[in-house]
Parts: structure tokens; sequence; C-alpha cells
């Protein structure tokens, strides 16, 4: 049960607005039947370019009527201020329902879900940060220090508006920290 739970690991972040899930292991058409069940007109995907579903050009989203994106949040470290603005700007024009997924839909997944809950619908930022839990959502903060990073980022800057603390301020923190050694500036290509 654990097994079949995690592998779809569907969950709504703000019904019938967005949705999150893993890609997993899943088939195309699978993943395309619950894109249609749940009438997503946005997805999302966080992985990697080479590994997202844009890459693999198996799934016509356009055909579908899908806006497709794809946006490397990392979750091994912080993510890259470019991804993650374009990320934070999408939030509120991406036509809804909207779909976050990742291939296990726990981490990268849970951190875009944690920023979606803090920057559209306003939820504070512990109560938005629940979307990183090990229950129900499997997540591994171990491996995936990259979202706690950012949220003892956050708690440090203290930014009085999100948005424009990533569009103006995180770039040159984030190059710091590569500077300094402290974060590899690892990119989704």
């Amino acid at each position: 049960i654990w097994s079949h739970w995690m592998q779809s690991n569907l969950h709504p972040l703000d019904p019938p607005h967005a949705w999150r899930i893993a890609r997993g292991s899943s088939s195309d058409a699978s993943f395309c039947r619950t894109l249609a069940r749940l009438q997503i007109r946005t997805a999302v995907d966080l992985r990697r370019a080479g590994r997202c579903d844009g890459a693999k050009g198996t799934i016509d989203f356009k055909t579908l009527g899908i806006e497709y994106h794809n946006l490397h949040l990392r979750s091994s470290d912080l993510p890259h201020p470019e991804p993650l603005l374009k990320f934070s700007q999408l939030l509120d024009a991406a036509p809804r329902p909207l779909l976050l997924y990742c291939k296990r839909g726990k981490d990268k997944t849970g951190f875009g879900s944690a920023l979606y809950r803090h920057l559209v619908r306003r939820v504070p930022l512990d109560v938005a940060w629940q979307q990183l839990r090990w229950i129900p959502f499997g997540h591994r903060p171990a491996k995936h220090r990259g979202p706690h990073r950012f949220r003892l980022l956050l708690q440090e800057q203290q930014p009085t508006d999100l948005l424009q603390w990533i569009q103006h301020d995180y770039p040159g923190i984030f190059q710091r920290g590569v500077d300094r050694g402290e974060i590899r500036p690892v990119l989704a290509s």
C-alpha cells in the first residue's frame, strides 16, 4: 500500500486550483489520464532539463491544451536564482489548475509547494513549509537540505516582499555562497 501510494504521491495543494504529484514510473498514458482528470491547464516539471518530460518529448502538452514549463528547483542545495525567480513569477500568471511535479513528488515538489502556499495563498512560512514533511509526502531532509537552507535564509533576512527579495537580493546571496565554496552552482541543464 505504501509503495502504491508513494508512486503517485498525488495531493491537493490548493484545490481545485493547484495539485502536486510524483511523475515517477507512471506511464505517459497514465500521467495524461491524471492531467485530464484534474483538468490541468499548467504543468510545472521541477526536474533537471535532461530528465524532464519536455526533453523526452513523449507527451504533447500543447495538443492536450496544457501550458508546460520546466523549471529545475534543486533540492540538494540552494536553488539557482534564475529558475527560482521564473518559478515564483509563474505562480501568479499560470492558468489554473496548476500541477507541480518531479520524479517522486516529495523534495523538489515539496519545495515548490511550500513556495506556492507562501507566495500565492499567503500562508505563513512555518505553515507553508509543512509541504516538506515525511508524512504524508515522503520528504527526506537529510539528502535534500536546499529547501531548509532557503528557509533559514528567509528567517535570517526576513524579507517583507519575498518575490522582490528573490529578484533583487537572492542572486547576490547565492553568488557570495558560490564564491565562498558553500554552494555548488548546478544549473538545470
